[in-house]
């Protein structure tokens, strides 16, 4: 990469809202179903609101510290030690994300498409398929990003346009008729599926016109958390509140309950498994990449490859060490919390209110 910076603000909301919205958006009516119901579309827009103020903090410590690659701004405040510390857990959060989300997709795939194939192989295929997209320079990755935000929205948008004639809108209410600790509680859970906005870290020291990032980071947030909104009222119309409490992935369902005698599709499971597949792999990459990159920063290696070739085996061993769905799902809600909470708030602000010492003379990533 001749040209630093590259990225232009297109390419910067496409990477935002591929990385974001991943596998979660099909069990994340159920989340929200089950912890304010009807008043699921409320939270999210309250988390989206909350989100952009997470990804405008991320922001500022990354133009306090000149906008410099992420593993050279803790390091340059820190020191080498203890930056190397606080690096490690954020590539923590970012490697356990991508396992965990990587558990899903293979589950829904075995369920839906290869039942016999084990776990195991599917993981690794998986994994070196992801290995091979992240082995260009990061302005590949930006280009496979801007191609596959159209292959993953204009497909949803024209299959719920086909579950129009069997929604009920009025399933939406009664609205505001949780208690303030159950949204609390909620919104907290809901978050999490804004987790992916610190791709940023990755893509600012690249950007073409950096006074442009908060709108565009603006922009992102807006996108996402109207779609998450459209997702949730679209399944509580289809299947009510009860229903989509009881549902493991609402969203698969209702694509899959699409019926249109003589139709050019007839069975919506290859509508779904496609989906599927683009939409995890877009999160999959941008953060697997951002991981790879830190860890070639940290141990001053020459190329992502090697860096992205170190962590396989925790993706992977993570990965494989649920039994089953249920477990996956239990394990992620007792550790994404404090690493979200440690990766989006607390590094972020520490970063800003922190000033490197003059004294510390550090060389600077490239």
């Amino acid at each position: 990469m001749k040209d630093k910076e590259f990225i232009a603000p297109y390419g910067l909301f496409t990477t935002i809202v591929v990385t974001v919205v991943g596998v979660g958006i099909f069990s994340y009516p159920r989340e929200l179903a089950t912890g304010v119901g009807t008043d699921g579309w409320i939270v999210t827009i309250l988390s989206g609101i909350i989100s952009y103020f997470l990804i405008y903090i991320a922001y500022k410590a990354m133009k306090n510290n000149d906008y410099n690659k992420f593993y050279g701004i803790v390091e340059k405040n820190f020191g080498k030690i203890v930056g190397a510390g606080l690096a490690l857990i954020f590539i923590i959060y970012n490697i356990f994300s991508v396992a965990i989300g990587m558990r899903i997709f293979i589950e829904v795939i075995k369920m839906y498409l290869l039942e016999k194939t084990p776990t195991e192989f599917l993981l690794l295929v998986t994994i070196l398929v992801g290995s091979y997209l992240i082995r260009g320079e990061i302005d590949s990755l930006v280009k496979f990003n801007e191609i596959s935000f159209w292959i993953m929205f204009t497909p949803i948008i024209v299959v719920l346009l086909f579950t129009l004639n069997r929604t009920d809108f009025t399933n939406i209410f009664p609205i505001l008729n949780n208690s303030p600790y159950e949204y609390i509680r909620t919104i907290r859970s809901s978050l999490f599926s804004f987790g992916g906005i610190q791709i940023i870290y990755m893509l600012l020291p690249f950007m073409k016109n950096k006074k442009q990032i908060p709108k565009t980071a603006l922009r992102s947030i807006i996108f996402i958390t109207i779609f998450y909104v459209v997702i949730v009222i679209f399944t509580l119309a289809v299947f009510t509140k009860s229903q989509t409490k009881i549902l493991l992935w609402p969203t698969i369902t209702m694509i899959k309950s699409i019926s249109i005698p003589g139709a050019f599709i007839e069975r919506w499971e290859g509508v779904v498994m496609a989906l599927w597949v683009v939409f995890y792999f877009t999160t999959f990459v941008n953060s697997y990449y951002l991981s790879s990159d830190i860890v070639k920063d940290m141990f001053r290696l020459s190329d992502i490859k090697l860096s992205s070739v170190l962590i396989v085996p925790f993706i992977y061993l993570i990965a494989l060490y649920p039994e089953n769905i249920a477990e996956v799902y239990d394990i992620s809600s007792k550790v994404t919390p404090p690493l979200y909470l440690y990766s989006l708030v607390i590094l972020p602000l520490i970063l800003i209110l922190r000033r490197p010492s003059k004294k510390r003379v550090v060389e600077e990533c490239d």
